[in-house]
């Protein structure tokens, strides 16, 4: 007997939008433009040349790369053979990739030209790294080439068997709070992830949504589910706002998704008609500033803005849609479908904020061979997320930061997103970041880093007058740095964590 369906697996997506609409364009970078059915054909090769390298159900196949459109194959054309693909951050050094792969040892390592080069640089060899086979995606006639490994392969007609529970990706957490660590997602959770945010997106059987936000990490929330409608994805190499609007032109993008950053800088340059195509724009990774959501939508009104929040082991858990933007600004929305939301007490017994808790079907199963690690966020089927929140009367989550990143001063307890909401409410500040740093007297002292809007200058004594009559006394930052940016995670969050340890250093530990 053959079934004939499309089961809870990853490439089953692929599988559905190929039967659909095998000649629609369904990738396009630069020039370059490959249909569904195409892309369902180098799917099928990808699985058969590395089958011939020896890559079975359960092994673990890496990816470091820029931004590219093999992206798309890779994604769907591992998952055939029952193997996990396993994206790394194309921003991470050579000792970053190593590390990497110690922890998840996958049996083929596949690499863009700059990421061999940087091997190379690094005096490293694959075989040294515990890498059996390395494929190289620019190297056209070497006998690493990606390109010709295709080109010869044998297509894979009939996928593995593989179990709901069975892994399918392994994403990188950012290191945020130290080492990076392998999130594991299973078939099952990222095709239910894929239709809830379908459904949440309200997608089309007519969209084109422009990639220029890192394939590596959880952009995969939007891969999956514009592949579900047979949607035309258009990737973009790397994040450059006049080059944004260029293409959403061009190309007639419908939506694109992005992260309060990489949205001011777009409306920094936002051309005098936005194109009329652009339907939707949805965003997440971190708070939105109330001036920039509002002059967003007072700049694109036809637009639809939705808001998303969720995280590398959690995909997908609330949703803030259009209408509700400026209704309930300031918050992240309400559960979406599947997902479940709690807070636990705060430490310091603040009532209505706690940490946030959840589960759902896109929940991940865990981290890579790390037990411990596992047991430190998960109990009972729920995740502690390490945000803090609080639910306001109709059920719309406020994230109050991160509960790792509040500041303890004289006792009393001090929530960074607070004070940096205060800070960019002046009309002079483009962003801006808040920690705690050891102090004598208080145990730790409000320390903020602020970036001028363009065009303006500031000074501290003008923003620590501006907290005066925003922010308690104890919550004013004691100490105010002006700087021209801000380090930053790989999907844009605010690296809190190392400005701290930047300033730690430059301040000789104390």
């Amino acid at each position: 007997m053959v079934a004939r369906g499309y089961p809870h697996r990853v490439d089953a997506l692929l599988g559905r939008a190929t039967q659909s609409w095998p000649d629609r364009p369904a990738v396009v970078f630069g020039d370059l433009s490959w249909t569904w059915g195409e892309v369902s054909d180098r799917a099928s090769r990808l699985a058969g040349a590395l089958a011939t390298l020896g890559v079975a159900r359960g092994d673990r196949v890496a990816l470091w790369a820029t931004n590219r459109p093999e992206f798309v194959e890779f994604f769907f054309g591992v998952p055939i053979l029952g193997a996990i693909a396993c994206p790394f951050d194309f921003w991470w050094t050579w000792g970053d990739v190593a590390a990497g792969l110690a922890q998840i040892r996958p049996k083929v390592l596949i690499v863009g030209s700059v990421q061999r080069e940087a091997m190379l640089a690094a005096g490293a060899r694959h075989h040294e790294a515990g890498v059996e086979h390395l494929l190289c995606l620019d190297d056209p006639d070497g006998t690493a080439s990606y390109p010709a490994a295709l080109a010869s392969a044998r297509p894979v007609t009939q996928s593995v068997p593989v179990e709901t529970t069975d892994p399918a990706t392994i994403l990188f957490t950012s290191g945020s709070t130290g080492r990076s660590k392998g999130a594991v997602h299973t078939h099952g959770g990222l095709t239910a992830a894929a239709v809830t945010m379908a459904i949440e997106l309200g997608l089309g059987t007519d969209e084109r949504t422009l990639h220029f936000l890192p394939l590596f990490s959880s952009c995969l929330e939007h891969l999956l589910p514009f592949t579900l409608v047979a949607a035309t994805h258009v990737v973009m190499p790397h994040f450059d706002p006049p080059a944004v609007w260029d293409a959403v032109r061009d190309a007639r993008i419908t939506h694109f998704d992005a992260v309060p950053t990489t949205l001011r800088r777009l409306l920094e340059v936002a051309p005098a008609a936005v194109p009329e195509t652009l339907r939707m724009i949805s965003y997440a990774s971190e708070r939105m500033p109330d001036p920039l959501i509002t002059a967003l939508i007072e700049r694109m009104p036809a637009v639809r803005f939705i808001q998303f929040y969720g995280m590398i082991e959690h995909l997908c858990l609330t949703v803030l849609p259009a209408g509700d933007q400026l209704r309930k600004i300031g918050t992240v929305g309400r559960p979406m479908l599947g997902a479940e939301l709690d807070l636990l007490p705060a430490a310091d017994g603040s009532a209505g904020t706690g940490e946030i808790i959840a589960r759902s079907p896109s929940l991940f199963a865990g981290y890579w061979e790390d037990p411990t690690a596992t047991a430190q966020v998960m109990r009972d089927g729920w995740m502690r997320t390490g945000d803090l929140g609080a639910f306001d009367a109709d059920g719309f989550l406020r994230l109050e930061g991160r509960v790792k990143e509040m500041i303890k001063t004289g006792g009393l307890t001090v929530i960074p997103a607070e004070v940096e909401a205060a800070l960019v409410a002046h009309p002079g500040v483009a962003d801006a970041a808040v920690v705690g740093m050891p102090d004598e007297r208080w145990g730790e002292a409000v320390h903020a880093f602020v970036i001028p809007a363009p065009g303006t200058t500031i000074s501290p004594d003008e923003l620590k007058a501006f907290c005066h009559e925003r922010l308690a006394g104890y919550k004013r930052p004691k100490v105010i740095h002006v700087v021209s940016t801000l380090p930053r995670t790989g999907i844009g969050k605010i690296a809190r964590r190392v400005i701290r340890e930047q300033l730690l250093a430059s301040s000789g530990g104390t």
